[in-house]
């Protein structure tokens, strides 16, 4: 049974919605520039030029492109 409440705590969403916001906003074959995307907003929540630096926000940014990655990886690897 999955733990709901620590895919919140690592993304900020569960594994579902984040695949399904990929689905929603990103062209097939772009999820790597997404997640480069993402990576992008973890920086901006960092840097606090909007505000106070966020580090929660950008770890979840970060776990969120690194989910994206290692699900490409996977989708290769099992392609092969």
């Amino acid at each position: 049974m999955k733990d709901v409440s620590s895919e919140i705590q690592m993304f900020g969403c569960t594994e579902e919605q984040l695949a399904a916001i990929v689905k929603r906003q990103c062209f097939p074959g772009m999820e790597l520039m997404f997640a480069a995307g993402i990576l992008s907003d973890a920086q901006e929540a960092m840097s606090g030029e909007y505000g106070e630096p966020d580090v929660e926000t950008a770890r979840q940014f970060i776990n969120r492109a690194k989910h994206i990655m290692f699900s490409l990886m996977k989708d290769e690897r099992e392609a092969e």
